[in-house]
């Protein structure tokens, strides 16, 4: 039986560097939720550090549904298969249905602190 629990991102997350080899794309996650770390089946769930003018590589979830919520901070969100771009803030929430190519970029001049959670789980972003 798995039980409830309280976790610190920056205690008790799996870290993940990605983008270390490309300028640009370097971010921190903090991967919280999955079947591994505390017995998840239907998410996986973390937290991305952005400093300013990091993104993400544009990357999909192609079974998975996802939400990010901007923590702190500001930035753009980019949805390629729709071809639009929006811009977000702290508080604000972003849907992006399953299979949508995207990116995450802060364009801002302090860290942005993304939470995102997809279902079902799926891979992480390899760059």
């Amino acid at each position: 039986m798995t039980k409830m629990q309280i976790l610190d991102p920056f205690r008790d997350a799996r870290e993940i560097w990605l983008g270390l080899q490309e300028e640009g794309l370097r971010r921190k996650v903090f991967r919280l939720i999955d079947k591994d770390l505390v017995g998840s089946n239907q998410m996986v769930a973390g937290l991305t550090v952005f400093e300013p003018g990091e993104r993400c590589a544009e990357h999909n979830h192609p079974d998975s549904e996802e939400i990010n919520v901007a923590i702190r901070g500001s930035g753009i969100a980019y949805d390629r298969t729709a071809g639009s771009e929006m811009r977000f803030k702290q508080n604000d929430w972003i849907f992006i249905p399953a299979g949508n190519f995207h990116v995450h970029y802060n364009d801002g001049s302090e860290p942005l602190w993304l939470l995102w959670c997809y279902a079902p789980p799926g891979q992480l972003p390899a760059r």
